[in-house]
Formats: C-alpha cells, sequence, structure tokens
C-alpha cells in the first residue's frame, strides 16, 4: 500500500490518485446508502413488503372519517406527520391491531424524517465527488476528432439530471412530492405497480431517491472508468504516433543521404548540359555512321567491279599469250594494254582495300563511341530523373512528419493537461475557490 493516498484535501500529486479517491469515496456512498440509509428506512425488512404493510396501515387509517376528511392525500411529510398525529389522537375503541398499526406509523414517521436528513448529507457527498470527477475527469477533443466523446456529454447529462431529481424530490418532500418527477422504471416503477402511488406517494418517495442515488453512483463510476479508457487511449495514440514520427524521419533520412549522395556525382546544372552535348555528339555520330556506311558500300561496289575487270583483263591476256605463232605489232600492243590495265587497277584494288580498312576501323570507332555515349547519357537522364523524384519525396515526406509533429504536440498537450501535477494543482484551486466566490 502507498505510504501517501489522496483525500482530497490537497492537491493530488497524479490522475491515478484522483481514480483511487473515486473509487475509495464511490463505493463509501454505495455502502453508506445500503447498509445505512436503505436498511434503517425499512427497518430489514424486504423493501416491497415493507411498503405493502405501511399502504395497509394508511389504508386502514382512513377508514376513519375524520383521519380521511383531513387528509386523504399522503404526498410529503408534513401530510405523514399530520396523518400520524391525527391517527394518535383519533383511536377507535379495543383491538391490539389498532395500537400496533399507530405505533408502526409512528416509527414510519421517525424513519421517513431521519431517512431525509440521511440523504440530504448524502446527496452533499454526492455533489462533492461530482466536482472532484467533473473537475479531474475533463475530455479533451483533437483536432482530427480521434476520439469519440460522445459518451462524456451523455453521462454528465445523464448524472446532472438525475442529481436535479434528486435535489428536488429532497426539497419537496416536506410539502408535498409532485409524482411526475419519480422514475418511469426499475425499482420506482416495480413500487407504483405494487402500491398506490398516486394517493400516497410518500410511498414512492424513498424508492425513487434511493434508485437516484444508485443511479448516479453507477454514472460517476462509469465516468471515471472511462476517462481512465479515454487517458489510456491518448497514451497508445501518443506511442504509436512517435514510432511512426521516428520511422518516418529514418525514411526521410535515407532519402536525404540517397539525394546527397547522388547530388555529389553530378550537379545538375553541369549534367544538363552534359546531357546536351552528349545528345549533340550522338546526333553528329548518327550522321557520320551513316555516311561511313554509304561509303563502304560504294567503295565496295568499286572493289567488287575493279576485281571483276583485273579478272577480265586477266584472262584477255592469258588468251592472248597462247597465240605464239604470229605476234604483230598491233598484238604486242594490246598485250602491253593489258598488263598496264591490271597494273593500274591493281594499284586502285590496293588503295580501295586500305580505305576500306580505315573506314571499318573508323565506323567501328564510331559505333562504340555512341553506344558509350548512350549508357552515359541513359545514366545521366535516370540521374537527374531519380533527383527530381528524391526531391519529390523528400518534401512530400517532410508535409508528413511536420503533421505528425503537430499530431504529437496535441496529444502530448492534452496528456499533460490531465496528467501534469501543475495542472492538476490548478484544477484543484479551481474547484475549491471557483471563479466568482467572495473573498474574504
Amino acid at each position: 500500500m502507498p505510504s501517501h493516498v489522496w483525500n482530497g484535501d490537497d492537491a493530488p500529486p497524479n490522475i491515478h490518485d484522483v481514480y483511487d479517491y473515486i473509487d475509495r469515496e464511490l463505493k463509501t456512498l454505495k455502502t453508506k446508502l445500503i447498509t445505512k440509509i436503505e436498511k434503517q428506512f425499512f427497518g430489514g425488512i424486504e423493501a416491497i413488503q415493507f411498503l405493502i404493510h405501511i399502504e395497509e396501515i394508511f389504508k386502514s387509517k382512513h377508514r376513519i372519517k375524520r383521519v380521511k376528511s383531513l387528509i386523504p392525500r399522503i404526498s410529503g411529510w408534513a401530510e405523514l406527520d399530520l396523518f400520524t398525529r391525527t391517527c394518535y389522537e383519533v383511536r377507535r375503541p379495543g383491538g391490539g391491531r389498532d395500537a400496533g398499526f399507530t405505533k408502526d406509523i409512528q416509527t414510519f414517521n421517525a424513519a421517513f424524517q431521519r431517512g431525509i436528513k440521511s440523504l440530504t448529507d448524502l446527496q452533499d457527498e454526492l455533489k462533492d465527488l461530482y466536482c472532484v470527477v467533473q473537475t479531474f475527469c475533463r475530455n479533451y477533443q483533437s483536432l482530427e476528432g480521434e476520439f469519440d466523446l460522445k459518451w462524456a456529454r451523455e453521462t454528465n447529462l445523464e448524472l446532472k439530471s438525475a442529481m436535479r431529481g434528486i435535489e428536488t424530490l429532497l426539497e419537496e418532500a416536506e410539502e408535498g412530492v409532485n409524482i411526475k418527477l419519480f422514475s418511469s422504471d426499475k425499482f420506482s416503477l416495480e413500487v407504483a405497480e405494487t402500491c398506490d402511488t398516486k394517493r400516497y406517494p410518500v410511498l414512492r418517495l424513498f424508492p425513487d431517491l434511493f434508485q437516484k442515488f444508485h443511479f448516479s453512483f453507477h454514472l460517476i463510476g462509469k465516468w471515471r472508468a472511462n476517462d481512465q479508457i479515454y487517458l489510456e487511449d491518448i497514451q497508445f495514440k501518443l506511442i504509436k504516433t512517435k514510432r511512426l514520427q521516428r520511422l518516418k524521419h529514418e525514411e526521410y533520412n535515407t532519402l536525404e543521404i540517397e539525394h546527397a549522395n547522388l547530388l555529389s556525382i553530378i550537379v545538375e546544372k553541369r549534367v544538363r548540359v552534359k546531357c546536351r552535348e552528349i545528345r549533340d555528339r550522338i546526333k553528329n555520330l548518327d550522321q557520320e555512321i551513316t555516311k561511313l556506311a554509304g561509303l563502304k558500300r560504294s567503295m565496295m561496289l568499286e572493289k567488287s567491279q575493279t576485281e571483276s575487270d583485273i579478272q577480265e583483263r586477266k584472262r584477255h591476256l592469258f588468251m592472248n599469250k597462247n597465240v605464239t605463232d604470229i605476234i604483230n605489232s598491233k598484238d604486242l600492243d594490246n598485250i602491253l594494254g593489258v598488263k598496264k590495265d591490271i597494273e593500274i587497277l591493281s594499284k586502285k584494288l590496293k588503295s580501295l582495300n586500305k580505305s576500306l580498312k580505315l573506314n571499318e576501323n573508323d565506323l567501328v570507332a564510331k559505333e562504340k563511341e555512341k553506344v558509350a555515349l548512350d549508357t552515359d547519357y541513359e545514366d545521366m537522364r535516370k540521374s537527374v530523373s531519380r533527383s527530381n523524384q528524391l526531391a519529390f519525396e523528400r518534401t512530400e515526406l517532410s508535409k508528413e512528419i511536420s503533421i505528425i509533429n503537430e499530431k504529437i504536440q496535441e496529444l502530448e498537450a492534452i496528456f499533460y493537461r490531465k496528467t501534469d501535477r501543475n495542472k492538476l494543482s490548478q484544477a484543484f484551486e479551481d474547484m475549491k475557490y471557483p471563479a466568482g466566490d467572495d473573498e474574504e
């Protein structure tokens, strides 16, 4: 057991001490109502049987014309007291039963007065407890409306209504109770259905008051229990939101590192310029490659034609060499001319082969350069695109983190209002000395 238990005389150290105090006080009030006030009023007899017995006494005494004409209806203590005194003064001759009824009615009258006093004191204690609950079990809605606080409004309205009913019934208990103030369910209704409570409202008064007190105790207990659940919900949402905040911060830091690494490799302005240069170079390479490929095709055709001409010349030369019988000057000139053509064509073929090799090398080199530039360009394009995406994701994540931070601040503010010792002390002072009270 803790060394210090809050008793309501000073500011509470924490909200859980307030909960414990409410539980203890509520239990004390319930015990007082059940074991003292109710038991004393009904005299240890079953409630309905007790009320039926009292009703029988009322009806028996009303058989005396003087009593009935003087007090036809018993709706409050004043009429009950007058009824009791009148019955005592007007005795029917003989009969132990009548004497016993007179004694019972006197006992009921005394129990009635004692019960009103006890319930009035209990009402004051109930008001004090209600003040504690209303002060410390307050509810605060978040901006997002996360908490369903409909129960709090409904419970408070029901409790105020029940307490007003108790106050009004106790105020009217002396002069006469308006039966419209009685509850229309449970124990009070059972009494109304069993006894003639229209003629004798005093029979229903205490059962109805007892019911209203029990209902008020139930509502205070419900309010206190729901407030603790509400506080635990705030704690849970606070923990959950802080966990989300941590995860979002980790995600943001990861993006920030990735973006920083990317930007350290590429400075965006230089990348864009480099991209344009690469694009232009690729375009020029495409044109040069196309031109070289066309030149290669032309040279290949020319080479093929030259090779064909050389073969034709050689064939012609060999045919002339076989004719050895008659060699005149004209034939010799033809043979020499063919040889000359073959030499020229061979030189041309050699030159073409050399040019083709150079062309082939140049074409391969430019194609390799184009492939490398294509790869570089695609890498840079992807880098810029990824950089833009990372910048966007960081911006959106930053907005999410900002919203989460605001939510945490709001939840912490609510939790702080309900649990901070200084706030509890201020609430206690406001409860003890409400605004508007005269200061001495």
